[in-house]
This record gives structure tokens, sequence and C-alpha cells, in this order.
């Protein structure tokens, strides 16, 4: 390949700029240092031609735990819930080299075509590497205190954070960093506040796991449940933690100061919390299609989000809920009973909504970063792509390229 600051051109058969209605065809994309600067459908000398593809803004997964990337299948029973998260505490305690597992977990997100990545950081001693050929990422430091104690301890971590050097910018490549207070379980008031608080001082995105399960309904509606016996287990359990009486709303309403706030899972929102989030564009949910199966949860209500206009990205999770990191694979399982129409839907919540669920817009357009995902008929290259559906259909696979630095994968 040509290096980076050439002028470079390709031609495709099928372009989908992230916000038209319709897919563009036969386009040539024009570059010049790693920036877009025409988009036409004229000739264009000395044009590599990609033959029969579909483009489409770079892949994002806004929700991954790359710590338990070294887990060759999910940890299992998923239920109860709370004997699962006993599970992973206890593989995080055992797991001997977790720098080796998250930077696996990068390198498999690489392969998958991902070119943003939204970590959750439980380990200050782990450094992030930024560098060619890997996606960029928004480290978002996990918070956990159920003590006055620990309360102080996660405000001298969140201080520390915000002062590392997290990694080494690469071209095309970056990373910026964000807050994770962990659930509604595991913060208590002034925890959450001073999260809050401090992305604002900061203007760093936030996001929490939140309306993830009936269990954390039950605690915050009435004191009760499994998630309460975990927590007696463990000497944790401060009834006047959490006010009786409450509901994912209470802490959306709080939530909504943060500069950027994205609710991961949200698999048990209701109508009143989905028209709030629709009132609010700064806040997003992260919906990870595969983790939901694991855990059995009923059917989540993404399709009614889109309508109201809440923008609602895609995740993987981690390993220790999910087969591999791959978010093609989201949006192909989420896909496989869709109409053409909600195909597009999820073509949006796999690009360009999680971008802008990090507070990073991204489209194919003029001005913009040379960086996009190339779509492709498997084995059969010649193809025509039929609609939305046919694009994140099962015969097809995915591959992202970053024109402002090297590829960043192979085929798949």
């Amino acid at each position: 390949m040509p290096g980076s600051n050439s002028r470079q051109s390709v031609k495709t058969a099928f372009l989908w700029d992230g916000i038209g209605s319709r897919l563009q065809e036969n386009v040539t994309l024009v570059f010049e240092q790693g920036v877009i600067t025409d988009i036409t459908e004229s000739s264009v000398e000395d044009t590599v031609d990609l033959g029969n593809t579909v483009i489409i803004p770079p892949l994002a997964n806004v929700h991954a735990h790359l710590e338990f990337s070294h887990l060759k299948q999910p940890l299992t029973p998923a239920l109860p819930f709370t004997n699962w998260i006993g599970k992973t505490m206890a593989d995080r305690r055992a797991n001997p080299d977790v720098q080796r597992s998250i930077e696996s977990g990068i390198a498999e997100s690489a392969q998958a075509g991902v070119a943003l990545l939204g970590e959750i950081v439980t380990d200050s001693s782990v450094t992030y590497k930024i560098k060619s050929g890997t996606p960029s990422l928004v480290l978002f430091r996990e918070l956990i205190g159920l003590t006055p104690e620990a309360v102080k301890e996660q405000q001298e971590i969140v201080a520390e954070f915000l002062e590392q050097d997290h990694g080494h910018h690469s071209p095309g490549c970056f990373h910026s960093l964000g807050l994770s207070p962990h659930a509604p379980y595991t913060v208590r008031p002034e925890l959450l506040n001073l999260s809050i608080e401090s992305a604002r001082r900061f203007h760093l995105p936030i996001t929490i796991h939140l309306a993830e399960t009936r269990a954390e309904l039950e605690l915050l509606r009435s004191g009760t449940g499994e998630i309460v016996g975990m927590l007696q287990k463990l000497g944790l359990w401060d009834p006047q933690m959490i006010e009786s009486g409450i509901k994912p709303l209470d802490y959306l309403r709080h939530l909504s100061r943060a500069p950027q706030t994205i609710v991961a899972h949200g698999n048990y929102l209701d109508d009143e919390e989905i028209d709030f989030l629709a009132n609010e564009p700064q806040m997003s949910v992260a919906y990870c299609p595969r983790t939901h199966a694991f855990f059995q949860h009923d059917k989540h209500r993404w399709r009614e989000m889109h309508k109201a206009g809440v923008n609602v990205a895609l995740g993987t999770d981690g390993r220790g809920s999910n087969p591999d990191l791959d978010l093609w694979k989201e949006a192909q399982f989420l896909g496989r009973n869709a109409t053409s129409s909600e195909a597009k839907q999820i073509l949006q919540m796999a690009t360009v909504n999680g971008w802008r669920a990090c507070g990073k817009p991204v489209r194919i357009e003029v001005g913009q970063r040379a960086c996009w995902t190339m779509i492709r008929h498997q084995g059969n290259p010649a193809k025509r792509f039929a609609d939305w559906s046919d694009i994140i259909g099962q015969q097809t696979y995915a591959e992202s390229v970053n024109h402002a630095g090297p590829r960043l994968l192979s085929n798949l």
C-alpha cells in the first residue's frame, strides 16, 4: 500500500456514509494524509477497484471487559446472576497475567475489525499500548465503593487514573479516558456523585451497568433479593446505601448531568426511562446481544428505543459471558430475523451510534479520517448485495481499514 501521506483512491460498489437513507452505488473515495478529500461517482485516475464491496463507517464496540479475554468459553452456569458474578471475581483473582489477557483482547478485537473499543479498566498496573494496527480506546476506570472508607480510596484512584500516561499514540489511533461507577449495588451515592462531578470537571464520559437484571430492579424497589444475599455473604450489605422505592430512572436523572453517559445493557428499561433517554441526546445504551441471550433476559427493547430516538450502540461485554469479542457477529446475531429497515438500524448500532456514544461522532464524508469497514460476500465476491439485510447476512464478512495508518486487520 502506498504511504499514508500520498494521494490515494478506492472505488466501491456500494457506500453507506452513516447518514443517508440509501446505499450510494459505484463511488470513489479519495484521501490524502489520512483524510478524505473527495467522494465522487466520476472516474479517478489510479484508483484501486475494491470490486463488489460495501463500505460503511468503522465498527465500534462500546462495552468490553478485556481482562477476561483469556477465557476459552463463558463462565457457567449463567444463573443465578450473583453466582456468575462470584465466578468473575474468582477468575479475576486467579488470573496471573491480566496484562496479557488485555493485550490478547485488543488483538482479537483488531482481528475482528473493531476500530473503537470502550474498555472497562479494573487494574491500575495495566498499560494500554496505543499503536498501529490496534483499535482506538476509550478507557473507563471502574469504581466500586460499598463503604465510606472505600469511597475515599476510589477518590484517590480517580485522581491517579487521570494523571497516568495510559499508552502511546500512533497515526490514526488515540486513547481517551472515562469513568465507570460499576452499578447501583456496588456504588454508594457519594461515589456516584464523585464520578459525575469528576466527569463534569474533566469533560469525561461515564458508563454504568444499569437496568441489567430483574434482581437489580428488586434491590432498588424493595431492598430485597439475591443481590442483597450476595452482599450479606461478603459482609458488605448496608441497608442505608440504597434508598428504598427507587428505580433506574432515578439514576438516569443524576447521570444526565455528565457530559456523556453510556448505560451498559439497559435490559429492563421501562417506557418512562426510554422516554427520558430519548430527550437526553448525550445519553446512550450499550446493548450486548449475545451476552443478553447468555443470561436469558427478557426481550431487549432496542427497537422501541430506536423508534423513540435513543442512541443504542452495540458491545460484546467480555468473554465471561460471550464466546468472542467479534462486534460484527453481534450485528449478525441480532440481524438473523431482522427486516431490511431493522438491518439498517443494526448497522447504525454497530458503527456511527457507537462512536456517538463515546462522544466521537464519525461518518464517511469529506474532511473525516479515511477509516471504514468493508463488507464482502464470503465465498462469492461477485454476488450483488440485495438490501440492508443482505449486508449483515451470515454469508458476509467484514474487515476494517484505516488509511490514516496501516491496515487494521486481514480478511476474516
